[in-house]
């Protein structure tokens, strides 16, 4: 069935860029490598090493937590964990990426408005095809997300990532625990924990988990809000290694 662009999320670190930006391309690629030997008629390969890209494009913003201030200050950097899900729906198309902001450009024009260009390369790993496991949420109280049903049980390890966008701790004993679970039953009877992050999100932060445990067939976010007066926004994505 054909999907519609509009719907597309971009988070960034502990930002949610999605409504300054109208474009976003995924790029996933692994390296050819040449095995051709003397008596062959054709050329032979085997896969090499992973790669990926993700590049967005959209309206500038120079306000102190505008998409420039964000763009510009994570340019260069080391890591920066990015999620681009092509819904915002629990169970959306996602491609997750440990990267480094590479290229950063605006381009002014007298007839447009100003515009902002972001490249993301892949760091490690290349660009992980998974789901948005919990979509962009505000959060009270403790609960489960939806299960997300995989259809098969046969791959090796797992990513994940939280984006907490934005938290509310007025008296300062506000926590909140995210984790990712797994079981084998689709009522998530015996569900053991797949990833749990550690931070403890007292502010807004970003986090992305490997495992090497095989993830079982149903999956879903949970997460354990305790304190006073919590509140606090934020996403979950994950792949299947």
């Amino acid at each position: 069935m054909a999907q519609h662009g509009k719907d597309t999320v971009v988070l960034h670190n502990q930002y949610n860029l999605t409504s300054s930006l109208d474009s976003a391309s995924i790029d996933r690629s692994i390296a050819a490598l040449d095995t051709t030997v003397f008596g062959l008629n054709s050329r032979t390969y085997k896969p090499g090493q992973k790669d990926g890209s993700v590049s967005v494009e959209g309206f500038a913003d120079p306000a102190a937590a505008g998409i420039d201030t964000i763009l510009s200050n994570s340019f260069g950097s080391a890591s920066t964990s990015v999620t681009v899900s092509l819904g915002q729906t629990a169970g959306s198309n996602a491609c997750l990426m440990d990267a480094i902001e590479n290229q950063y450009a605006t381009t002014s024009s007298v007839t447009e408005m100003v515009r902002i260009t972001g490249e993301y390369q892949a760091a490690q790993d290349g660009v992980d095809a998974g789901v948005l496991l919990l979509p962009v949420t505000t959060a009270t109280s403790s609960a489960n997300g939806d299960t997300y049903d995989r259809g098969t049980a046969t791959k090796t390890g797992a990513v994940g990532i939280l984006h907490v966008t934005a938290t509310d701790r007025t008296t300062g004993d506000e926590t909140m625990d995210v984790v990712i679970q797994h079981s084998a039953s689709s009522d998530m009877s015996g569900a053991a924990t797949l990833i749990a992050f550690t931070t403890g999100t007292t502010v807004p932060v970003a986090e992305r988990v490997e495992t090497t445990t095989d993830p079982l067939r149903y999956i879903r976010a949970s997460y354990t809000i305790a304190g006073t007066t919590p509140s606090f926004t934020f996403a979950v994505s994950w792949a299947a290694r």
